[in-house]
């Protein structure tokens, strides 16, 4: 019994590492480089994931505001898709700021 308790306790322990770990990691490689974040990647890898470049691409240049629309429209169809920061990064790259 006491070798049962030892064994789930350090399970937990573990598992409570390894959630603390993740819960403290910078979210992208970037990130953990300090350095900026690149919207027209971050555009390749999220936006195709349901929309092909060119359908995004056509509309490069519309105003910051329009892009803000949209991208909110996106994220509440996947609300993983952007962090702050990355959206911030794909806000200025589409809207060319």
């Amino acid at each position: 019994m006491n070798r049962l308790r030892a064994i789930l306790g350090l399970s937990m322990a573990g598992f409570v590492l390894i959630a603390a770990v993740a819960a403290v990691s910078p979210k992208t490689p970037s990130e953990a480089l300090g350095q900026a974040l690149d919207g027209a990647v971050l555009v390749k890898e999220r936006c195709t994931q349901c929309h092909d470049l060119v359908r995004v691409e056509r509309r490069v240049g519309q105003d910051r505001a329009w892009w803000e629309r949209t991208v909110e429209r996106m994220q509440g169809k996947r609300v993983d898709l952007l962090d702050d920061a990355e959206r911030n990064a794909v806000l200025d790259h589409l809207s060319g700021t």
